[in-house]
């Protein structure tokens, strides 16, 4: 075939449709992201009985097994944009771990500058209780780090992850990802939010008409199966009535018919119910999927052609100073710790004046 015979991947975000071709991205969204809800659950089973670092453990790896299938269907995605051939299941949980734990590294980074910026916002508000021109000071300082905040805010919590998630996948390091993340927050905020809303309508969409489907079989099949059911059942169902009066079980036998046929009846409906949360399961895993195919398109889009290699050195060279200082502070404590100690000891016993002292002295 041709290079020109080649279809060109899509560009719009109805590309991110293009994911849902095979049963590969939605068995592994699926599957880890029924492993994570175990997990919670497990979680939640703790919670109750006191068990607080088996909570904390059980959340840490429901988040993981949750981030890892979201990121192994991400990585697919990438590779097959553009190697041609997505990676299989194995190897996509494989490196969708190592690209969760660059995630996880990353977001912790960004949240850490979160709190630079938090600290600042604190500064700031104390010069406005400065007496005279604090006042009129406040009204220039809260505007402004209200904006700060929430661009801050929703950047950290709707960007930041889904974009650092693709840049993982494209191999770039920690802080090159913290740099894509940081660029494309400075320079296309929001062209990029816009995209991410018009992802989400996408999404939702496709989970409203597969919920449609399922819920219209669900209904279906539900009164298919409860009409066989009845029939298959009716002689069973009349011997409970006995004859009606033919013998003095007669009514005893008449009250519990309707009873066994409810009770049937209620299992019948319990097991449509477990029947329908899988189904309906599956249809919120068709959402994910487009999601995070979506967000493939859209670093393409808006934060492919950045080049953060210059911020990338700037964090690289402030984390450096900040790793000096660290180490400088830490060796200086250490010294001081070893300066007091010395000083608190008391000195040492004169042991020529007790060898000096006659034999039976003392």
């Amino acid at each position: 075939m041709n290079a020109s015979d080649t279809p060109a991947a899509p560009t719009s975000l109805l590309g991110a449709l293009d994911a849902l071709r095979g049963p590969g991205n939605l068995l592994l969204m699926a599957v880890g992201g029924a492993a994570a809800g175990l997990l919670m659950a497990m979680a939640a089973g703790s919670a109750v009985h006191g068990g607080r670092l088996t909570v904390l453990i059980a959340l840490l790896l429901a988040w993981l097994v949750g981030t890892t299938a979201y990121c192994a269907v991400s990585l697919r995605q990438w590779q097959r944009r553009h190697g041609g051939a997505a990676p299989g299941l194995v190897a996509a949980v494989t490196g969708g771990l190592a690209v969760a734990v660059k995630v996880l590294l990353a977001l912790l980074l960004l949240f850490a500058a979160l709190l630079v910026i938090v600290v600042a916002a604190c500064l700031l508000f104390l010069l406005t209780q400065i007496p005279g021109i604090g006042p009129a000071l406040d009204h220039l300082v809260f505007p402004l780090v209200a904006v700060v905040m929430g661009v801050a805010l929703y950047a950290l919590g709707f960007i930041a992850a889904p974009l650092a998630t693709v840049a993982a996948c494209d191999g770039r390091s920690i802080t090159g990802i913290v740099a894509t993340v940081l660029l494309v927050v400075r320079r296309r905020l929001f062209d990029t939010a816009l995209r991410g809303m018009l992802l989400n309508l996408v999404a939702l969409a496709v989970v409203a008409l597969a919920a449609g489907i399922v819920t219209t079989g669900v209904l279906s099949a539900a009164g298919m199966q409860h009409a066989v059911h009845i029939g298959h059942a009716a002689p069973a169902y009349a011997g409970h009535y006995g004859g009606y009066g033919d013998d003095d079980m007669g009514g005893a036998g008449f009250a519990a018919g309707p009873v066994a046929g409810l009770m049937a009846m209620t299992a019948s409906l319990r097991d449509v119910a477990a029947s329908a949360s899988v189904l309906y399961f599956l249809a919120i895993s068709l959402g994910l999927v487009v999601l995070a195919a979506g967000w493939v398109v859209i670093f393409e889009e808006t934060a492919h052609d950045l080049d953060p290699r210059a911020l990338e050195s700037s964090l690289r060279a402030q984390a450096e100073r900040a790793r000096q200082g660290a180490r400088a502070a830490q060796d200086k404590a250490v010294r001081l710790a070893r300066e007091s100690a010395a000083r608190a000891q008391p000195p040492a016993p004169d042991a020529t004046a007790h060898r000096d002292e006659p034999p039976g002295a003392g």
